[in-house]
């Protein structure tokens, strides 16, 4: 049943698997970084991550 569906089903999760597997990779190589923020850098890098900025509104007084 399982096969059958995996067949039939379009769904699938290869990216996820890509992405654990690029992280865990990052992870074996990032024996130097010097903390955890250079190491999770390093992950945004990798995978295009961009943070969403918030848009502050400074008003001059």
């Amino acid at each position: 049943e399982k096969i059958v569906n995996a067949l039939q089903l379009p769904y699938s999760n290869a990216k996820l698997e890509v992405t654990n597997n690029l992280i865990k990779l990052i992870k074996r190589n990032a024996f130097g970084f010097r903390n955890f923020e250079n190491f999770k850098k390093r992950i945004f890098i990798t995978l295009n991550i961009k943070k969403e900025r918030t848009k502050f509104v400074l008003s001059r007084s």
